[in-house]
């Protein structure tokens, strides 16, 4: 897998710019865990250092939001911000109990693979980066998330789907 259709098609300084600060983090997060098991720890950090970065980033949602416990809205916001343009993000369904979303272009990955990074470790390490999103998920007890298939692990695009809980 060559992560041949990860190419961004949405180009302007603003949003190269905050590609590149994003593609930094992954260099960062990536150079950490090298580190990290070159001293025999293993990359549980990461993770739970992630983690809460994603509960921190749900916490501010919550704050702006309403009605946070409310699934509608949740939906209407989710994506709203400059993540957008970064990711290339795509509404493909928006109802009442279901948000699916699909990010077309990663700049992890693409950092990831100018370090030279094999397809096992861009996976591992898109797993461990998620867990920000899933602890984000979390926080809005509304709701379940899934992750159904992401860029790193050789799909067209990263599918994240929230339903309504209950539902």
């Amino acid at each position: 897998m060559s992560f041949e259709n990860n190419k961004p098609t949405l180009r302007n300084y603003g949003v190269d710019g905050m590609r590149e600060i994003s593609q930094r983090r992954a260099a960062t997060i990536a150079n950490m865990i090298d580190s990290a098991k070159q001293h025999g720890i293993d990359d549980s950090f990461a993770r739970e250092g992630i983690a809460k970065y994603g509960r921190d980033n749900a916490e501010a949602m919550r704050r702006e939001m309403k009605n946070p416990d409310d699934f509608k809205e949740f939906a209407d916001s989710f994506g709203t911000d400059h993540n957008r343009d970064i990711y290339e993000m795509e509404v493909v369904e928006k109802t009442d109990s279901r948000l699916a979303i699909h990010f077309h272009y990663c700049p992890y990955v693409e950092e990831w693979k100018k370090q030279g990074r094999s397809e096992e470790e861009i996976s591992k390490l898109c797993e461990i980066t998620m867990a920000g999103d899933h602890e984000f998920a979390k926080a809005f007890p509304c709701l379940d998330f899934k992750l159904d298939g992401t860029i790193a692990d050789g799909k067209n695009v990263c599918r994240l789907l929230f339903t309504k809980k209950g539902v």
